[in-house]
């Protein structure tokens, strides 16, 4: 067992299935794979069952992962600490964004470093909630994530501000010719959402706000492989499994054809914060000024907290 199958076998339990992993590794679907055969012989022991719906962790894969989180977490400490004790160098912070969130903060982020002197930011995309629990357990310095259940607020951290969601719709929709879609009419829709496990913080208030009488049986869809592709959300929506939320300004410029995005009435907003284990080194409280400062940007789709924010570091 070596590093490298460790961070593979890690990303592929983190995302549940092997071409998501491979596309975040930026390696062959097939390579990757073979690691994970050499390491599973290496151990003695299956780390997935692999079925049609993805990689589910066995009883062994859930105990690997959990120590694969501590070693690798502990060898990234001690790279950067013995990288600290060199002259000059730059002192580094990992930032976990979770999924959708990069691309509304897309600008603030390519900036980062060249806005903090003095620190490398090392930016990684996360599935849903896999965010908060890389922060929690030391993997991350810091995260961006959506609206946080209550089983999440033992971090600190701090509300950035609201993104307004639209309701996607297949072309050639009933509703697709008004200026705003009326939430009321979409209560016999067919709703796809992505997976609740890793969004459990807005899953129910996004069903709950598009569908305030309460699903009925099978009215909510949710599409296969979708924990870090949401683009296969709005190609279910374009071939008619139903309606599904977007965020406006991005949903619509991503590379699906065959739907329409539009407003709501009443908006949905859904909160994005930035969270930090305690206590924070001095570069991860200037990351989060620096990302509290950058919704003040008329292109970033976020509209600063309108009640009192959470604590900053």
């Amino acid at each position: 067992m070596d590093l490298r199958q460790l961070r593979y076998f890690l990303t592929v339990a983190e995302e549940r299935r092997f071409v998501s992993a491979a596309r975040r590794l930026h390696v062959a679907a097939p390579s990757l794979s073979q690691q994970i055969r050499a390491l599973e012989r290496d151990l003695r022991v299956a780390l997935f069952d692999r079925t049609p719906r993805g990689a589910e962790l066995t009883p062994a894969g859930r105990v690997l992962m959990e120590r694969a989180r501590v070693i690798l977490a502990e060898v990234d400490r001690a790279r950067e600490d013995v990288r600290s004790a060199a002259p000059d160098r730059r002192e580094q912070v990992s930032l976990r964004v979770c999924t959708m969130a990069e691309r509304v903060l897309d600008g603030p982020l390519r900036l980062v470093s060249v806005a903090l002197p003095g620190t490398e930011v090392v930016v990684a995309s996360s599935p849903g909630d896999d965010a908060v629990e890389a922060t929690r357990q030391g993997r991350a310095d810091a995260a961006v994530v959506w609206y946080r259940p209550q089983e999440h607020r033992d971090l600190d951290g701090v509300v950035l501000g609201s993104v307004l969601f639209g309701i996607v719709l297949p072309q050639g929709h009933p509703l697709a010719g008004l200026a705003e879609i009326p939430v009321a009419g979409l209560d016999h829709e067919s709703t796809v959402m992505f997976p609740l496990p890793p969004f459990a913080g807005i899953w129910q208030r996004t069903v709950d706000h598009l569908l305030p009488g309460g699903p009925q049986p099978g009215q909510v869809v949710v599409e296969p492989d979708l924990i870090n592709c949401p683009e296969a959300m709005l190609r279910a929506v374009a071939a008619g499994s139903g309606v599904a939320p977007g965020i406006l300004g991005v949903a619509e410029h991503m590379d699906v054809a065959g739907i329409v995005v539009l407003p709501l009435d009443p908006p949905l907003l859904l909160d994005l914060e930035v969270v930090w284990r305690t206590p924070p080194r001095p570069a991860v409280r200037g990351l989060v000024d620096f990302l509290a400062a950058a919704v003040d940007d008329p292109e970033v789709l976020v509209a600063p907290p309108r009640r009192p924010p959470g604590r900053r570091p």
